[in-house]
């Protein structure tokens, strides 16, 4: 495929087939399969794996391929340099591209599309029907409340550490774009490090041993000192952002839309089925 006015061709991927290459290229993918109802834990990727560093920006047309934009130039430092990128492609999309660029030369890589099931999204779903059928339970359990607030205190010392980082660093420092917006940055550093969680282990356990022994005690003591909740009506919030929470990553974990929103309805119907049942036998006696 040639655009009009460019020399390079967009290549065009399918399914289960991998192809070579020496140079930077573009790729397309046209989705022309109708996602049926055993395509709920499914997914489909690109997988780009590469001898050497890469950098991998996905477009959702090839028009987008050819319009130069400040912030796409931005975003693309701001992408991960991986010689190994897996991007997700929605079943309902049309069509999905991407552009590989080489950052240093010698650089062979491989490009693959392949549709297979995703156990990390049945594991959405279930962890989201637990949280639904549960909330009130796990609102009330001591052990969730330290365990939730030491796993919230190792995920957000990281975003306060990168926003303070954006407080103090000098407005007309180049560092300072790339921390502008303080927490973007630090959601596209999480992304980034659980990308990496695997060589961050290997190379640098102890320095993350320590990072969870200070960060989990001094979350333990914060918890610690203001104690669990004892409040009705504070219990009675979380318990029913709990059950949002679990509404939400049982709609995310499957992928066709219609059987997500039927299967969230049915949960809240299930829930509150005494309600109803209650009316029912009143009004009959």
């Amino acid at each position: 495929l040639r655009l009009p006015g460019t020399k390079d061709p967009i290549i065009p991927l399918r399914e289960g087939h991998a192809s070579h290459h020496k140079e930077s290229q573009r790729f397309c993918y046209t989705n022309t399969r109708v996602p049926q109802w055993h395509d709920i834990w499914t997914r489909t990727q690109i997988r780009v794996n590469s001898s050497r560093m890469i950098r991998v920006t996905q477009v959702d047309s090839e028009e987008e391929l050819e319009r130069f934009s400040v912030w796409n130039v931005v975003f693309s430092f701001l992408r991960g340099k991986l010689n190994d990128t897996s991007i997700d492609v929605d079943l309902y999309s049309n069509k999905t591209c991407l552009k590989v660029e080489l950052l240093e030369p010698g650089t062979t890589y491989s490009v693959v599309l392949f549709r297979r099931f995703d156990p990390k999204l049945f594991l959405v779903f279930f962890l989201g029907l637990l949280l639904f059928f549960c909330g009130d339970t796990l609102s009330r359990s001591q052990i969730f409340y330290y365990s939730a607030g030491i796993s919230v205190g190792l995920l957000a010392s990281l975003l306060v550490l990168v926003y303070m980082m954006s407080k103090v660093m000098p407005k007309k420092s180049p560092v300072y774009f790339l921390l502008v917006g303080g927490w973007s940055f630090s959601l596209y550093l999480l992304q980034l490090i659980f990308k990496n969680l695997r060589e961050i282990c290997k190379s640098y356990w102890q320095y993350l041993l320590g990072y969870l022994l200070f960060v989990g005690l001094l979350s333990f003591a914060v918890c610690y000192r203001y104690g669990p909740l004892e409040n009705e009506r504070s219990i009675n919030l979380l318990s029913w952002a709990l059950q949002l929470l679990g509404l939400l990553m049982m709609y995310s974990g499957i992928q066709i839309h219609p059987i997500a929103l039927g299967l969230v309805l049915v949960a809240v119907c299930t829930k509150n089925l005494d309600y109803p049942l209650q009316w029912a036998f009143a009004a009959y006696r």
